[in-house]
């Protein structure tokens, strides 16, 4: 078993003990792991704890990035249409760290939840 894997086991178990309250404060690849995608999905490369590509995360979200674009669109803001064209999945979807939207480096969006 892969340390990678062992720290993921880790932190769903810490999680399922802690138990609902701790279900806000859940990672990204946290949820991915209750939903039985395993590490090495998302991990493809020969560095396990290098970034997840683009391509990797479209295979199960959309397909493409307008089909993504599309599933989230919405009366307000969609953070898959903007002014910056097709940014990387993890420029806000961080895996294993709380997630960041980047468009608030410029702007202040308080109603975009980021998973």
């Amino acid at each position: 078993m892969t340390n990678l894997i062992r720290a993921a086991l880790v932190v769903v178990a810490a999680l399922s003990v802690a138990g609902p309250a701790a279900a806000a404060d859940k990672f990204l690849a946290d949820r991915h792991i209750e939903r039985g995608v395993k590490c090495e999905s998302c991990h493809t490369g020969a560095k396990p704890d290098a970034n997840v590509d683009m391509k990797t995360c479209l295979q199960c979200h959309g397909g493409s990035y307008q089909a993504l674009a599309k599933k989230t669109e919405s009366d307000d803001i969609n953070p898959h249409e903007t002014h910056l064209g097709e940014a990387q999945c993890v420029t806000c979807h961080q895996g294993h760290k709380p997630p960041r939207l980047s468009c608030d480096s410029c702007h202040e969006f308080e109603d975009i939840r980021v998973p």
